[in-house]
């Protein structure tokens, strides 16, 4: 996403619970500021007419006539969160209700809409590795940037951007500068550095290793690429400074969270086994923060969950 092609077909994932609300009024929020076209998807996970006992016909009419009631009931609730949000988006023709799991149902139709991003409510955070089952199928497989609303949406003043400086971290700066400009906010990009907790080198010819001590060099070295890469972005009209700290990513991240109204960040970074650790940073943010979180996926590669 760009400022040029930010988020122009957004699926959401509405199953009438208070978290799929809050995603919904976001989504509202969203085609209010940058015209975003969205279509509200509900599953039912109804089995098979000949899964049933009885008469098929009547068990297929009675799960047309649940689908029927899940529409109706969606529609109405979608339509009292329009108007909450003063938005006169038309849910009765953007609202689609399917039969299957809701991952499978949300990935098949962000195939089919071509949708750029998905936007869901945060699920409950029950245990170390466990994010939902509908929110682990989306994270792994969609091919498009993922929106978690973990409450109701406010006012977006300050948007944080982490960045591992790699190229691949444009497409979160390109989203953080479209939604601060149709906000009126400003921008913080931050890189954090992890040193190694023990690093060592081989000397040629030398029975012991040694400490290696260009640590520092390394740090400065990674201050000034942060420097480079907020200098040459183009800002437009977009207030923008830099942060660079030190730490585990993740922690910090997520201690700086509070000073912030939305997290634009990707979740793949340089190749290899920066690319993996990038990925588990993400997931554990999207899993704990407590404001929105916008993740990025690089085109044509899947998200590494632990």
């Amino acid at each position: 996403m760009s400022r040029s092609t930010h988020p122009r077909q957004a699926v959401v994932g509405y199953d009438g619970g208070e978290r799929a609300s809050h995603a919904a009024a976001a989504a509202f929020e969203l085609h209010r500021r940058l015209g975003t076209n969205l279509e509200f998807v509900h599953a039912v996970d109804l089995p098979a007419p000949g899964d049933v006992g009885g008469d098929p016909g009547s068990a297929a009419q009675m799960e047309a006539e649940i689908e029927a009631a899940a529409f109706e009931r969606a529609v109405a609730e979608l339509a009292a969160l329009a108007a909450g949000a003063r938005s006169e988006y038309p849910v009765r023709a953007h609202t689609c209700v399917a039969r299957g799991r809701p991952g499978r149902v949300l990935l098949s139709r962000i195939e089919r809409t071509g949708a750029d991003l998905v936007m869901l409510g945060a699920h409950d955070r029950r245990g170390v590795l466990d994010f939902g089952s509908t929110m682990r199928a989306v994270l792994g497989k969609a091919p498009c940037a993922v929106w978690i609303q973990p409450g109701p949406p406010g006012e977006i003043r300050r948007v944080l951007v982490p960045t591992d400086l790699s190229a691949e971290s444009t497409l979160a700066l390109e989203s953080a500068a479209a939604i601060a400009s149709a906000h009126g906010a400003e921008v913080c990009v931050m890189h954090c550095f992890q040193p190694p907790d023990v690093a060592y080198a081989a000397s040629p010819g030398y029975p012991m290793v040694g400490p290696v001590y260009g640590i520092e060099q390394v740090r400065v070295e990674s201050e000034r690429e942060l420097e480079q890469v907020v200098a040459e972005f183009d800002w437009g009209d977009v207030a923008h400074f830099s942060r660079f700290v030190e730490g585990r990513p993740a922690s910090a991240i997520l201690e700086l969270s509070g000073e912030f109204d939305l997290i634009s960040m990707g979740t793949h970074g340089r190749t290899g086994l920066a690319a993996a650790v990038l990925g588990g940073v993400a997931y554990a943010v999207l899993k704990s923060a407590d404001i929105p979180v916008l993740a990025h996926r690089q085109p044509g590669r899947e998200m590494l969950l632990p």
